[in-house]
């Protein structure tokens, strides 16, 4: 299941060219049928009450990290939280406004994604 969701981000990415909300992509994966949801999230490494994603299946949730970090395919850019009202889906926390703060309570850091890879070198 976990290729197949791979599979459908990278095409929604592809048909959209631009950024994609995790809301939208659980809209496309529902639209096929696809369990998307869970107990699994997503945490900033460096400070774990970040949060870009939460209530996610596990297939899901390795999904979009091995798009990142093993195949090179997509990228997180932050997004104003509006992005998410539009997309009809937002978290029930305050966004983290700075990802340096060190935070103390749950916060939610919204992103979206474009196609790319984290580690091209830039010219």
């Amino acid at each position: 299941m976990k290729e197949r969701i791979k599979e459908i981000i990278i095409e929604l990415l592809t048909q959209r060219n631009d950024k994609v909300s995790f809301a939208e992509i659980e809209r496309t994966l529902e639209r096929k049928g696809i369990r998307y949801q869970g107990d699994y999230g997503i945490r900033m490494p460096s400070n774990k009450n970040v949060k870009l994603w939460v209530e996610m299946s596990e297939d899901f949730c390795k999904a979009i990290l091995e798009l990142m970090f093993d195949d090179h395919a997509i990228i997180p850019r932050n997004v104003p939280s509006t992005l998410y009202i539009f997309d009809g889906k937002i978290p029930d926390y305050p966004v983290a406004e700075n990802l340096h703060h060190m935070y103390e309570t749950e916060r939610w850091f919204p992103i979206a994604f474009s196609l790319g890879n984290l580690y091209e070198e830039e010219n």
